[in-house]
């Protein structure tokens, strides 16, 4: 997932404790766009297996 990594890098905000901020388009504000790759990356990863559900963790 090449796509994530870049825009990690280019808009991730590395805090005290080097916690990674990425709430500026994955949480607060959704990027439709790249959820719509990362979407299809999964899908492309996974088109075997019987997934029907996807858990997220903010900590």
């Amino acid at each position: 997932m090449n796509f994530l990594e870049e825009r990690i890098a280019k808009d991730g905000i590395v805090k005290e404790g080097n916690v990674l901020k990425v709430d500026s388009f994955l949480n607060h504000q959704m990027d439709i766009r790249l959820f719509d790759e990362i979407g299809a990356e999964f899908k492309r990863r996974f088109a075997d297996a019987d997934i029907n559900k996807i858990l997220t963790i903010e900590a």
